[in-house]
């Protein structure tokens, strides 16, 4: 059984009479020591001319337990020290009444350092332990009210120091409880906005989207039956396929709203498939989250893009490596045919790069763009595995 269990929490170092209200256990003990070398000063001074081995040995025995209680006392030592303290500060009282110093700075600190109940038993040590040795000495009862009354007063002011600290405490905590309490409210609440987003998201998107499929597929049709040439069938074919993959997108797009994964493997393929691009995947498959999944994709969709705007018909390679930490996707494509901009070269708002970094950086990633040695062009980004709190 601990000491906490049993007798209430003590802090590292419970503090002596001022020293108690410093924060800082340095400073704490600074002053603990300042104090306890002028008492004993005043102390020493004040004794009589030959006080008696008794009483210098008693002396040391407090001095030794309030220097343990500034520097190392903690737990049970602390106990000890006090006990140490607070008896050796009765025996030199019965000698000098400055000895009771030493009563009150022992009874202080349990109060500061213990439950009531363990506070009470260790400040009547002192007062015990003067009436035993003014017995002895045929002195009682002496001193034996003030000694009491230093002990008292020493009790409340330790006491009151450890329901203060005990208060802050308990505030501190009920603000953090409070405030984890509106962060959680803070992140329904987002919540249930991305899940109205994704909602319109999807109506608006996948129905569009679902209508213009039906409506190229008649075109389709029409041209084919009104016998159109073969180019414009393949342009009408061309156009049903990207609408069938903005559609896919729309609701991969819902997915990571809703923070429903899908496996960025099999997102690759059909966009490679799409823009013929070679695939290759290594490492062992690791769960990436949905915002990371789809900022992963994005980097692919919008390099592959970038290569047949600006390199159409070189080969394009796309590569994901699953490694211990992290997903890299890099996408290269080789260097153009020398003149052949290709019909969308001019297009485009310029944006998509820096769109790209930022998604990869809100995934906590990073990005990088830049010419390769073969005269192409390299895109890599890195996103780390989700980090589960445990």
């Amino acid at each position: 059984m601990t000491l906490i269990s049993r007798f209430g929490p003590a802090p590292e170092q419970p503090g002596i009479g001022v020293s108690a209200l410093l924060p800082d256990p340095r400073a704490r003990s600074a002053v603990s020591l300042i104090g306890l070398a002028i008492s004993l000063w005043i102390t020493v001074d004040s004794l009589p001319a030959h006080p008696g081995a008794a009483a210098l040995i008693a002396l040391a025995a407090a001095g030794a337990g309030w220097l343990a209680l500034a520097t190392v006392a903690t737990g049970r030592t602390a106990l000890a020290a006090i006990a140490v303290t607070a008896a050796g500060g009765a025996v030199v009282g019965v000698a000098d009444a400055k000895g009771l110093i030493f009563t009150g700075v022992a009874a202080g600190s349990a109060g500061v350092a213990f439950g009531i109940t363990t506070a009470l038993a260790l400040a009547a040590i002192g007062p015990a332990g003067f009436a035993l040795t003014a017995l002895a000495q045929h002195q009682f009862p002496g001193q034996l009210f003030a000694v009491c009354t230093a002990g008292l007063i020493g009790l409340v002011a330790g006491a009151s120091r450890r329901e203060i600290t005990q208060r802050a405490a308990h505030s501190a905590e009920v603000a953090y409880q409070t405030r984890r309490a509106a962060l959680a409210g803070q992140e329904a609440e987002l919540a249930a906005e991305r899940n109205r987003l994704a909602r319109d998201l999807h109506d608006v998107l996948a129905h569009t989207l679902g209508a213009l499929s039906i409506q190229l597929t008649v075109i389709d049709t029409l041209a084919r039956k009104a016998d159109v040439p073969d180019p414009l069938l393949t342009q009408i074919g061309r156009g049903t396929e990207l609408v069938g993959s903005g559609l896919e997108e729309a609701r991969q797009a819902v997915r990571a709203l809703r923070e429903d994964n899908t496996p960025l493997p099999a997102q690759l393929e059909r966009l490679c498939t799409l823009h013929r691009a070679d695939l290759k995947i290594t490492g062992e498959v690791r769960g990436l989250e949905a915002q990371a999944t789809l900022a992963l994709y994005r980097v692919a969709q919008e390099a592959l893009t970038n290569a047949a705007k600006h390199a159409p018909g070189a080969p394009v390679t796309v590569r994901l490596v699953h490694g211990p930490e992290e997903a890299a996707l890099t996408v290269h494509n080789a260097a153009p045919d020398p003149g052949s901009p290709g019909p969308l070269h001019t297009s485009g708002g310029g944006f998509g790069l820096a769109g790209m970094r930022e998604r990869v950086l809100q995934a906590d990633g990073q990005c990088s763009t830049g010419p390769s040695e073969d005269g192409g062009w390299t895109v890599t980004a890195r996103i780390p595995y989700r980090r589960r709190l445990r």
